[in-house]
C-alpha cells in the first residue's frame, strides 16, 4: 500500500470549514449555532415548512437526529415545530422570524467558505474537483447511513 494521507487531508479540510463556519458565525454576532444545525436552516431559508421525516431525509440524518437538533434550534428561538391536525404524530418545522434573520448571514458565510475552499484554483480545476469529489462521495455512498455509525 503506498502513502495516501487522502482522509487526513479531507478530515482537515472539513475541521477547517467547520472552524472558519463557527468564527464567521461569532462575528457576525451569531451563538450557538453549531455546524450541524447549518443543514437545517439552509434546507428551510426558502421559507418552506417541511415535515420532520422529509427535513430528515434531505439532509441525511435520521428523524431521532433532526428531532434533537430541531428542538435545540427552536429553544434558541429560530424555529417553530407544529403538529400537523390531521396527524398528531406528524409536525412541521418552520424558521421564526429570527430565524429568518440568519438568512444573510449564512449566505455570506458560504460565500466566504467558497471562495477559500477554491481559491488558487482555476474553473477548470474547479470543474475536475468537484467531479471527483462526487465520484469518491459515491464510492462511500453505501456507508454513509447516519444511522450505522455507532455513538461512541
Amino acid at each position: 500500500m503506498r502513502d495516501d494521507d487522502s482522509f487526513a487531508v479531507i478530515s482537515k479540510i472539513r475541521r477547517g470549514m467547520e472552524v472558519m463556519l463557527l468564527e464567521a458565525l461569532k462575528q457576525a454576532g451569531v451563538s450557538g449555532i453549531a455546524p450541524s444545525h447549518g443543514q437545517i436552516l439552509l434546507a428551510l431559508f426558502d421559507g418552506r415548512r417541511l415535515p420532520m421525516n422529509e427535513l430528515a431525509e434531505q439532509i441525511g440524518k435520521t428523524p431521532q437526529t433532526v428531532t434533537v437538533l430541531v428542538k435545540k434550534l427552536a429553544e434558541m428561538g429560530y424555529l417553530k415545530s407544529e403538529r400537523v391536525p390531521a396527524d398528531r404524530r406528524s409536525s412541521v418545522v418552520s424558521l421564526t422570524e429570527q430565524g429568518e434573520r440568519l438568512k444573510p448571514v449564512f449566505q455570506s458565510v458560504c460565500r466566504q467558505l467558497q471562495e477559500t475552499q477554491y481559491r488558487g484554483l482555476s474553473q477548470e480545476e474547479i470543474v475536475q474537483l468537484r467531479r471527483m469529489l462526487a465520484v469518491v462521495a459515491e464510492n462511500f455512498s453505501a456507508y454513509s447511513r447516519e444511522e450505522d455509525i455507532p455513538n461512541v
